[in-house]
């Protein structure tokens, strides 16, 4: 008989937390790079962009990354909780903007804004349309946190998510196994909101510079959750899952790099 744990959920507060962000690189560097995470059970202050930050610190940008579940708030759906990213990105004025998976799924909910197109935009592995067996899958982990405890469910999101050779932790999150109730909360939570994304209107009509880098064996997020418009590019990644810079680290460092080499022309800042 499958014992049921109790759904974990962090205290609520009377104000809303902080955005909880780590500075990257050179903080006189002359363009500004915003960078949202994916879902983590622990925030692991940026390290899952290392194997590519070089590729957006030597093209000049000084770079955020943000915890984007520092602003999730319980009810939240995909559309609140990027209505609330849009408040403190939209203040940064970013040059670029970076999202991974969950990130990656706000970055294109943001591409509506008129203040977004003065950005270039950079994904990694982040599905703008959810299919039925994608749901499927973020659902079957978001429920063993339930079931079975945050290490569980880590341990399945490891097995989705990990390359074709297999070796190694997928994320830092394996290191840390601890079934506490906001590590579960945020697993959970975060993955349900990428069920049903679908941002492929926002995307088509975006009318900036946009790349998108998946893996060609992930097992999660393929080529048919990508949507792009004109002009726009879609790499894949081969024998890399669905961390391709963690999987192809230089192969996907490349792809990033030479989308931001060509020089930047002057763009007119939309208030």
């Amino acid at each position: 008989m499958t014992s049921h744990l109790a759904t974990p959920v962090p205290a609520r507060t009377t104000a809303p937390a902080p955005a909880v962000a780590v500075s990257l690189g050179d903080d006189r560097a002359p363009r500004t790079a915003s960078v949202l995470a994916p879902v983590m059970a622990q925030w692991d202050r940026g390290a899952f962009l290392e194997p590519v930050v070089g590729a957006l610190t030597s093209t000049g940008h000084r770079v955020t990354v943000y915890d984007t579940l520092s602003l999730l708030r319980d009810g939240d759906d995909l559309a609140a909780l990027a209505g609330r990213w849009a408040e403190i990105l939209r203040a940064e004025e970013p040059d670029l903007l970076v999202g991974n998976a969950l990130g990656g799924a706000v970055v294109q909910h943001l591409l509506a804004h008129p203040w977004t197109r003065r950005a270039d935009v950079v994904l990694l592995s982040s599905p703008t349309v959810a299919d039925d067996l994608l749901d499927a899958t973020l659902e079957r982990i978001a429920a063993t946190v339930a079931t079975h405890g945050t290490a569980a469910a880590l341990r399945l999101l490891h097995d989705v998510v990990r390359g074709p050779a297999g070796a190694g932790p997928a994320s830092g999150d394996l290191h840390h196994l601890v079934d506490d109730p906001l590590s579960g909360w945020r697993l959970a939570t975060g993955l349900r909101l990428l069920r049903h994304a679908d941002a492929r209107h926002r995307v088509e009509a975006f009318p900036g510079r946009l790349l998108h880098v998946y893996g060609t064996q992930s097992n999660l997020v393929r080529r048919h959750h990508l949507a792009a418009g004109p002009g726009h590019e879609c790499v894949g990644v081969p024998q890399a899952g669905m961390r391709p810079h963690a999987d192809q680290p230089e192969a996907t460092r490349r792809a990033v790099a030479a989308f931001l080499e060509p020089p930047l022309t002057k763009r007119t800042h939309d208030k």
